[in-house]
């Protein structure tokens, strides 16, 4: 299930088991994440997991929301985002929050990924943490199944690189790995924009 995040338009996918109801919520970036709150409470689903891919506010600004509703899920983000949030937001809502009084700090996760390929097991399945830099120094894609959530690393359109936490050596080593490694009929799942194979992607990219 899709969901396009407000104020800052990105998506927020929510991937649940229909056998078991556990789900987990990749980026939630509306500030209260009320849709997403009234899905698993409408669908009587279990919140096990909330995963960031990167620090920046389009992404993540719903955390703890979700956090407070569901105090048993567990928060994952990378290590060098966990590290790099709590700037990265207070420079966001500079620019598009009209409140200079406004303060939002991340929660901190539960779960910290500090090597590339570190995996967890959710619902009998294997979900895989890949490091890729570069949109942002933290990002990474998670993939679960044949579904890859991959952030602003991969988007159906150019990248955005802002020049202060990005680098463009950095993304094309990231992307280039990913090409080399999942088969491209990996369906896509970006932060912006719609789904796509990966073959539909790296067609453009190359």
């Amino acid at each position: 299930m899709r969901f396009v995040n407000e104020l800052m338009t990105s998506n927020c996918y929510v991937v649940f088991d229909d056998q078991t109801k556990g789900c987990v919520i990749i980026d939630p970036g509306s500030e209260k994440s009320e849709r997403e709150i009234a899905f698993v409470n409408t669908n009587h689903l279990k919140l096990d997991y909330i995963v960031i891919t990167h620090e920046h506010t389009d992404h993540n600004w719903g955390v703890n929301a979700l956090m407070s509703e569901f105090p048993n899920a567990q928060l994952i983000s990378s290590e060098i985002c966990r590290q790099r949030a709590k700037k990265t937001n207070k420079m966001y809502f500079l620019l598009y929050y009209d409140d200079p009084d406004y303060r939002y700090v991340l929660n901190e996760p539960d779960i910290v990924i500090k090597d590339d390929m570190s995996h967890i097991t959710w619902n009998n399945q294997n979900v895989t943490f890949i490091m890729t830099p570069g949109h942002s120094f933290g990002s990474m894609c998670i993939k679960i199944g044949d579904m890859l959530f991959t952030g602003d690393t991969i988007m159906p359109y150019k990248p955005y690189f802002n020049g202060r936490d990005s680098n463009l050596d950095d993304w094309e080593t990231s992307v280039e790995k990913i090409g080399m490694m999942l088969p491209e009929d990996t369906i896509v799942y970006p932060g912006h924009g719609e789904k796509l194979s990966l073959s539909e992607w790296l067609e453009q990219y190359r």
